[in-house]
Formats: C-alpha cells, sequence, structure tokens
C-alpha cells in the first residue's frame, strides 16, 4: 500500500470516527426514539431525498461537462460524471477538500484532456461556483437577516465571517487579475510582509506560483467573457446544485414526519448555508464533527429527538451517500483504472 493511500483510509477511518462520535453524542440517550422515527419515517420521501441528491451530482457533472467539451468535443456526459463524483470522493476524504482537483486532473488525462487543459477546466468550474456561492448567500442572509440576528445569532457571526471569505477570495482573484495594482501590492507588499513574519517559508517561489495563479485566470476570465452561454449554463447548474444541498434538512425533517411547513423552506436553506459557510474553517476531512455539531446548534427547535435523527438522515444523504458512489465509481470505472495513459 502507497503512502498516498495510507493517507486516504487514514483520513476515512478519521472522518467515520469523528462522525460517528458526533451523531452518537447528539442521540444521547434517545436511540429507541430516534429508531422509532425511522421506522415511522416516510419511505417515499427518503427516496425521494436520494433521487434528488444525486441529482446534484449529475448537475455537477453538467457544469464540467460544458467545459470539457470546449477541449474535447467528443468529451462525453458519462466521462464527466465520473470524473465529478470522483471528485466528490477526494475531495471528502481530504483536509479543506484539497484532493478533489489533483484526482479530477488524473482523472482528465485518463480521459484524453491534458493537465494544462483539465487545470483551466477546473479554474473555471470553480470561478461559476464561487460567484455563485456569494451571490447566492448574499441573497440568503439579506433575506433572512432579522430571523438571523435575532434566532441564531452565536451562529450567525461565524457564518458571516466565512461568507465574507469566500467573498474575499472570489473578489481577490477578480481584483488581482484585473489590477496590476493590486496584484502588485499582493506580491510585493502583503507576501514580503508574511515572509518577514515567517508565515510565508519560501517567498519567490510563492510568488511565482500566485502570479501564475492570477494569470491563469486571467486567461481563463477572458475564455468566460467570450462564451457566455457556457457561463451562463454553468452557473445556473451551480444555483440549483446550491438550492439542492441546502435543500436536505427540510426534506429529512419531512421524511421523518417533523413539525415543518413549506413556508419554512427558505428558512431551512438559509441555516443550512451557514453550516457550509462555517465548514470552510474546519480542516478534518469532510468537516467531521463540525458540521454535526452546528446542525444541532441551528436545528435545535426540531426538538432533540428531531434534531438527531434529521440530522443522521440529512448527514447521510448530503455527505456519505457521495462518498459511497464516488468511491466505487472511481475503483471500477475501466477507464481511470486502465494502464493506457500514466
Amino acid at each position: 500500500m502507497t503512502m498516498r493511500n495510507k493517507k486516504y483510509f487514514i483520513n476515512i477511518a478519521i472522518i467515520l470516527l469523528i462522525g460517528g462520535a458526533s451523531i452518537y453524542l447528539s442521540i444521547g440517550k434517545q436511540f429507541d426514539q430516534v429508531i422509532n422515527a425511522f421506522q415511522h419515517a416516510k419511505f417515499t420521501w427518503i427516496i425521494i431525498m436520494a433521487v434528488v441528491m444525486f441529482s446534484y451530482y449529475l448537475f455537477d457533472a453538467l457544469s464540467l461537462w460544458y467545459f470539457g467539451r470546449a477541449y474535447k468535443k467528443d468529451y462525453s456526459f458519462k466521462q464527466s460524471f465520473i470524473n465529478a463524483i470522483s471528485g466528490t470522493f477526494f475531495n471528502g476524504i481530504t483536509p479543506f477538500a484539497s484532493g478533489g482537483q489533483f484526482a479530477q486532473v488524473y482523472i482528465f488525462n485518463k480521459q484524453g484532456i491534458p493537465p494544462t487543459n483539465s487545470s483551466s477546466i477546473l479554474l473555471m468550474c470553480f470561478i461559476c461556483y464561487q460567484s455563485v456561492l456569494v451571490l447566492y448567500t448574499a441573497v440568503v442572509v439579506l433575506l433572512n437577516y432579522n430571523y438571523f440576528v435575532h434566532e441564531q445569532a452565536g451562529v450567525f457571526s461565524l457564518a458571516i465571517l466565512g461568507f465574507f471569505i469566500n467573498f474575499a477570495v472570489i473578489l481577490g482573484l477578480f481584483g488581482g487579475a484585473k489590477s496590476t495594482k493590486l496584484q502588485n501590492f499582493v506580491t510585493h507588499t502583503v507576501l514580503k510582509l508574511l515572509s518577514k513574519l515567517h508565515i510565508v517559508k519560501d517567498y519567490e517561489t510563492t510568488c511565482a506560483k500566485i502570479e501564475q495563479y492570477l494569470s491563469d485566470f486571467r486567461e481563463q476570465l477572458k475564455f468566460l467573457q467570450k462564451n457566455v452561454p457556457v457561463l451562463m449554463k454553468s452557473c445556473f447548474c451551480n444555483f440549483i446544485k446550491l438550492t439542492i444541498i441546502y435543500s436536505m434538512p427540510f426534506f429529512a425533517a419531512i421524511a421523518l414526519n417533523l413539525d415543518v411547513s413549506w413556508h419554512q423552506f427558505f428558512d431551512f436553506i438559509g441555516l443550512c448555508s451557514f453550516i457550509y459557510l462555517i465548514n470552510a474553517f474546519l480542516p478534518i476531512p469532510g468537516a467531521s464533527g463540525g458540521s454535526e455539531g452546528v446542525y444541532v446548534l441551528l436545528f435545535s427547535f426540531l426538538g432533540s429527538v428531531g434534531t438527531s435523527s434529521s440530522l443522521f438522515l440529512w448527514r447521510f444523504m448530503s455527505y456519505y451517500l457521495g462518498l459511497i458512489i464516488g468511491g466505487l465509481v472511481f475503483s471500477f470505472n475501466r477507464e481511470i483504472n486502465s494502464s493506457r495513459l500514466e
């Protein structure tokens, strides 16, 4: 077993251990009640949840497919789905979701798209996703501001911090790509300061990487500006993806016969978006432990049993289901595991 495989197995073990412990602690002495809640759950709605969540991965693949065809005309949707769901798996088992892009570059290479082009595809996907994420969460926060401030004040500040971090990332990339002055300020002033504080170890290498990344970002912006229909399609896919993933707690509550109504749908979306904003701070693979803890805080109004049972169902559908599908697809796909391209 290689060192990389050992790391993946260790990360999976950490996910299962911390995630399982978090769910167990949230259930506490209510194990019998939670089991009873699942015994009386609406099985049809659980199936609907699985189908809707699977459509999330289809839209993820669709976004990737739009850009993949720009570099390989015969790039199929099947290849795109395999790449996207495998990326979901590796993002889910690595800290800060850092392993997905490396895996996807490898898979693109197997599928006939070289690393130089696949890096551009993934960068364009990131631009679209990050832009939609910032706009989506901004609208959610503004529309539900009073509720969040008064009812979720303890978590609201962390979520806002997470929002501004995401906003700063996309603003910095756009600004650095468009403004030479800003790029020089970052590379020659900020980096030098961080180097003197020994936060950045190798100033020259880091400076070169940032300049190269901003240069690549600038080129992909030009591509997107020339291909507005592709840009709009990808942004639409990301809007649907976020709506699906944020709605999972609401569907879990319905499936478990909890006292919720459809006029609370957007409240649930807002609360769930907070979980993913806060997850940005958590270095543990899959944000295990933190996700469960924040969920319990945000959805405590469902009651102790309702919160615990919906937590289990939400976490399985929104996270573990993707790991299972992605791991199986990556392991058994012939094209990925062939020795045709190394």
